[in-house]
């Protein structure tokens, strides 16, 4: 029995290909040739060009789902754009690929606070918060620590 479940009709031996970087294999990709995408991505999204930035961050993913930095981009893109479900799919897969990355608990409860999913919110934040503590990621640290204290003003405000 395989570990990989089949979804709307595809073999699990398809998933697991894709997850392995099938696309960019038969594109004559290596991992390396991807980063430079991941660093044009950066750039339109810091330059406003957002839809740009959104397409290219599911190329990447596309080819590479099971690299983490291309998943965050997506989210993180996703999020700008007020795509906020799209960001949760995106962070989703951040943690499942990597549990003790504090922007996965990040990006998740970003998205679930602004989905307005405050209990779901203030569980992902305080991960986040817990890991990059551990962790020394102070840029998640500061973002969660202000997310967390919005969902209690606003409780407080009720």
């Amino acid at each position: 029995m395989s570990a990989i479940p089949t979804t709307d009709g595809m073999q699990a031996e398809t998933i697991a290909a894709l997850l392995d970087g099938k696309l960019r294999k038969d594109l004559g990709l290596e991992p390396e040739d991807l980063k430079i995408g991941l660093t044009v991505a950066r750039n339109l999204l810091n330059r406003g060009h957002q839809g740009e930035a959104m397409r290219l961050y599911a190329v990447l993913v596309l080819c590479q789902p099971t690299e983490v930095d291309f998943q965050v981009g997506l989210a993180n893109c996703a999020s700008a754009m007020g795509e906020h479900y799209i960001a949760l799919q995106a962070a989703s897969a951040v943690i499942a690929l990597a549990p003790s990355d504090p922007r996965g608990y990040l990006l998740s409860g970003r998205s679930c606070f602004h989905t307005g999913s405050f209990a779901e919110a203030e569980q992902d934040l305080g991960d986040a918060l817990g890991l990059a503590e551990q962790t020394g990621h102070d840029v998640v640290r500061r973002e969660a620590d202000m997310l967390l204290g919005r969902i209690a003003a606003a409780r407080a405000a009720l």
